[in-house]
């Protein structure tokens, strides 16, 4: 059965970017360079310390000292970057040619997201899109079990027909995803190839623990509730994807076919004390390697029940105040 609801009402639009908020205020600093277009290839390291970073623009290769740097990158970008250059497993580095500068076991590792898919509606009327109010805005949090330790669950609506790798969802409607909020299931980042332009061969882990399965499962069970509620009457034709035939073992098959990346990956650089922990929890600083921190979603010791945007500008804004 499931637990009690935290109704939550929000937009995933933000009014106010980042780039808004930390970067167009303060450009005009004498001591801030943006560069853009421009494509990391690997981090500069001496001795033990990181030095700066090599980059190109338009196929130009070109490269920045740097007492200190920040890397950024996202939970794939960031511990792509750290493998490329010499910074994580030894064994994976060395089947590359990648000479070790630091062995980090866990770089690449614990990939998390939340795993996601969506029952689709095919609509009576057609479904106006009102870009003042965009097409997800009500969301909802809650206990998949009245037991779990916080909620696991994450429900919303969508204003559009949402695709799916099960089958071609209607050309009118509406959808109404649902997300396992506290997923047991990790995946990986590994390298392609030692080349910066090859792109890392990422694997999701999607409902690799059968737990997240079950919370899965759930979340269908509540998305065809809500969706057969009288409030959509005037709204709702039929169930187009998967279908109101798909009941049973379908289910399953249904949910493994149609889930899908929430895009809230975290963990591949976890912040930590122990072997397989790749930043240090107080200053974010790579371990074994002077002068680097990491200040986004991949140091997070274990996914957030909730989207991960504003935790990531919390991480950030804790790294800016420990920055000498």
């Amino acid at each position: 059965m499931l637990g009690w609801m935290l109704s939550v009402l929000c937009s995933p639009w933000d009014a106010q970017s980042a780039a808004d908020a930390y970067i167009r205020p303060f450009l005009d600093r004498p001591n801030l360079d943006v560069v853009t277009d421009a494509t990391v290839q690997r981090l500069r390291t001496t001795e033990g310390r990181c030095t700066g970073v090599e980059y190109t623009i338009g196929g130009e290769h070109l490269s920045v000292d740097s007492a200190e740097v920040v890397l950024t990158a996202g939970a794939i970008g960031s511990a792509h970057l750290l493998m490329l250059s010499g910074i994580g497993p030894a064994q994976h580095l060395e089947e590359h040619g990648i000479d070790v500068v630091a062995d980090l076991p866990g770089v690449g590792s614990h990939l998390q997201d939340h795993p996601m898919a969506g029952v689709v509606y095919e609509a009576i009327q057609p479904v106006p899109f009102v870009p003042t109010n965009p097409p997800a805005e009500m969301m909802g949090l809650l206990y998949s079990d009245p037991a779990a330790a916080r909620p696991d669950l994450q429900v919303y609506i969508v204003a559009a027909p949402l695709p799916s790798a099960w089958g071609q969802p209607p050309a009118n409607g509406y959808s109404i995803a649902f997300s396992a909020m506290a997923p047991r299931s990790s995946g990986t980042v590994r390298l392609t190839d030692a080349n910066p332009g090859s792109a890392p061969v990422v694997d999701p882990g999607y409902l690799s623990d059968d737990r997240d399965l079950e919370i899965m499962r759930k979340g269908l069970a509540l998305a065809r509730r809500i969706g057969e509620a009288d409030a959509f009457a005037d709204w709702r034709k039929q169930e187009a994807v998967p279908g109101s035939g798909t009941t049973g073992e379908s289910v399953d098959e249904f949910i493994r076919k149609a889930t899908g990346p929430y895009f809230h990956y975290t963990g591949t650089c976890r912040m930590g004390t122990d072997a397989d922990a790749v930043v240090d929890p107080a200053n974010l600083r790579v371990h074994g390697i002077a002068g680097l921190r990491i200040a986004d979603a991949s140091v997070m010791p274990s996914i957030p029940s909730a989207n991960t945007n504003a935790t990531v500008y919390a991480i950030a804004e804790r790294a800016a105040e420990l920055i000498d």
